[in-house]
């Protein structure tokens, strides 16, 4: 369910984001996020209750530059290749948590790192122009959207975690207000002056930032909620539909070509996602 919602909100995402700049669907996501959360909080029907503190901070400082980076890439870019070098975040997130929460991962994990980096240089399709010319904008923006995730998705594991006499672990929407009011935070100076310039959004382009809104607030919740519940190769290989479910969507609704190298690329990237999932499903050693 949860990578369902995300591919509908890049979707929308890369519709709005003809005319509305990226940072600026950033924001609208988050303040609809901080909007839910205040009145289902006000209405008591969450538990809001902050205990481990340096990981929720976290979570929502780079869960913030991860969705900035991730919505400036789907302008920049096709929504198919912006989703895929987004979501090759399990790669990161396997070194995150060996440097961060001491999970140590297999060997053959090792590997699926540069496999990664072959798969993304072919569907980027890097040429010594597009260097010279600084087209790279917005793959960069995409690689950036998925190590930022690497770090956030360790946050909320380690948040979500039970553990013996450490604190509780952190609710889901705990997690989520944390992520979508420091991600509001991050994401102003982007859009408002000296920095950035605000686009009054029209009528359908209001409906399609909303859409962009629910999509994520369902989404979010839900991953927090499946993130306690799997272990991390499972959590690993589930998202990766979102890659999936996008890449056909923008090649169905938008017209969006797909090359010969762009597959074999797409291949070798979730090729490396699933092995370094697949290898961390062994017991960790702290």
């Amino acid at each position: 369910m949860s990578s369902t919602l995300f591919a509908v909100m890049a979707l929308l995402a890369k519709l709005v984001a003809r005319r509305i700049p990226g940072p600026e669907v950033a924001l609208v996501r988050f303040a609809t996020g901080v909007a839910a959360t205040a009145v289902l909080w006000a209405a008591r029907r969450i538990e809001i209750r902050p205990r481990r503190w340096g990981w929720l901070a976290a979570r929502g400082l780079f869960g913030g530059t991860a969705v900035l980076a991730y919505f400036a890439a789907i302008q920049r870019v096709p929504v198919g290749e912006a989703t895929l070098l987004n979501q090759t975040q399990p790669v990161y997130t396997l070194l995150f948590a060996w440097i961060l929460i001491g999970e140590r991962p297999p060997a053959a994990a090792l590997l699926a790192l540069p496999l990664t980096l072959i798969g993304i240089v072919l569907v980027v399709g890097v040429r010594p122009g597009d260097l010279a010319a600084g087209d790279l904008t917005g793959a960069v923006f995409g690689v950036l959207s998925a190590v930022a995730s690497g770090v956030a998705v360790t946050s909320v594991r380690a948040a979500r975690r039970h553990t013996q006499g450490g604190p509780p672990a952190e609710t889901a929407w705990s997690v989520f207000a944390s992520f979508t009011g420091l991600g509001l935070l991050v994401t102003l100076p982007s859009v408002l002056p000296p920095f950035g310039t605000w686009v009054t959004p029209n009528g359908p382009e209001w409906a399609l930032l909303l859409g962009v809104g629910a999509c994520s607030v369902a989404a979010q919740v839900i991953m927090s909620e499946a993130l306690q519940h799997l272990g991390g190769a499972s959590a690993g290989i589930i998202s990766q539909l979102t890659a999936v479910l996008t890449i056909a969507a923008g090649a169905a609704f938008l017209g969006e070509p797909l090359t010969a190298r762009f597959g074999l690329g797409a291949i070798l990237a979730l090729g490396g996602v699933a092995l370094a999932v697949i290898s961390a499903s062994a017991p960790w050693r702290p």
